[in-house]
């Protein structure tokens, strides 16, 4: 895919300058690293990495990059002995670098670096384009699966565990805590859960306070400490009768499952959010597409792997389905007088349809 966007692009290279916190670059590199690094690829078969020289033999033995440098090796530091400034000092190194693979135009992704962009358009022809690691991630490996997979059962195993003592607490901070404590012993980490009570829950990304309620929406999205992958999962729990509630929760059941159902390889993304659409305003509630403020107000879905969001969305876009993808089916409804109800699975599509990732009962009492 790289040297097709580069022979589109008439470019030599595509780079990346980020450390693994960014997941194209993870993902490109395979390799865990905490500042950032430079990574090219090319039309003429160049995959290099060039780190920091303490990291060079780590480099070797963990990246999938087929070559590695370190900056000494380009001479990095006997240039920032002679210029003084670092910044200056690196772009140079790197400019060199590829002027000595021959590189006359580069590709670079809209979060590279502005002093090292501005540096080489100063010497050479820059383009800044999507990054094309994006769109790779959207179809997962079976080793990427398998890690999902491994953090959706922590997920179910978490949640399982909070509605154990969800009567035993009073307040959402202290169900989130134990909630990000348990998956935190178990090797994952979650952050900002959301814990969503009473009318609080009327705002779909609301973490949540206070006292716990008639009912309490439960979205948890850890990544694991290890592998880094995050999986996606949310249960409306329903501790008090609340018709109203009841109600809308059994509509949002009812749309997450037409959704699912609908997943296969070769459906268009949009096809399932206009479906879940259909549902909820046959059942009397408004959506998006109504350009309505409360009701169904965020899309149907979102790819999920080394990013919490990513693609592919399901949404109203021309995004195709392929096997291969994991994505969330997660509709919601959200009244500011009433509270906010929400059921979410991560889905992967395989080859005959899909497989729920975080399989758990849709209506929950507690």
């Amino acid at each position: 895919m790289i040297p097709e966007l580069l022979r589109e692009k008439k470019a030599q290279f595509f780079v990346q300058y980020a450390s693994s916190k960014n997941a194209n670059f993870y993902y490109a590199t395979g390799f865990k690293i905490p500042d950032p690094a430079f990574y090219m690829i090319g039309d003429d078969g160049t995959d290099l990495l060039v780190v920091h020289e303490m990291e060079r033999r780590r480099a070797e033995r963990e990246s999938r990059v087929k070559e590695i440098a370190s900056l000494k090796d380009l001479g990095f530091y006997e240039l920032l002995k002679e210029l003084g400034d670092p910044s200056i000092a690196l772009s140079q190194t790197l400019f060199e670098l590829l002027r000595t693979h021959g590189g006359r135009k580069i590709l670079i992704p809209p979060d590279f670096p502005s002093f090292l962009s501005f540096y080489f358009r100063e010497r050479m022809e820059v383009e800044v384009v999507e990054n094309p690691f994006s769109r790779m991630r959207a179809v997962k490996r079976k080793e990427e699966v398998e890690k999902i997979r491994e953090t959706s059962m922590a997920i179910i195993n978490s949640f399982e565990y909070a509605l154990k003592i969800i009567r035993k607490l009073k307040s959402c901070e202290e169900l989130r805590s134990e909630i990000e404590t348990h998956l935190f012993k178990n090797g994952f980490i979650a952050e900002d859960t959301i814990v969503a009570s009473g009318l609080l829950s009327a705002d779909p990304h609301n973490f949540g306070r206070g006292a716990i309620e008639d009912h309490i929406i439960i979205d948890i999205f850890p990544r694991s400490k290890e592998h880094g992958y995050y999986s996606d999962f949310t249960r409306t729990v329903m501790l008090e009768k609340n018709q109203d509630l009841e109600e809308m929760l059994e509509a949002v059941i009812e749309a997450k499952e037409k959704g699912i159902s609908m997943v296969r390889d070769g459906v268009r993304a949009r096809e399932i959010h206009e479906t879940v659409c259909d549902i909820l305003e046959e059942r009397g509630y408004s959506t998006l597409r109504q350009k309505s403020s409360e009701g169904f107000i965020h899309s149907t879905g979102h790819g999920i792997g080394l990013e919490v969001h990513e693609e592919p969305r399901i949404y109203e876009n021309k995004d195709i389905l392929r096997k291969g993808m994991v994505f969330t089916i997660e509709p919601g409804l959200y009244y500011r007088k009433i509270g906010g109800v929400r059921v979410e699975d991560t889905v992967l599509v395989t080859s005959d349809g899909c497989e729920v990732l975080t399989p758990f009962r849709n209506f929950v009492r507690a």
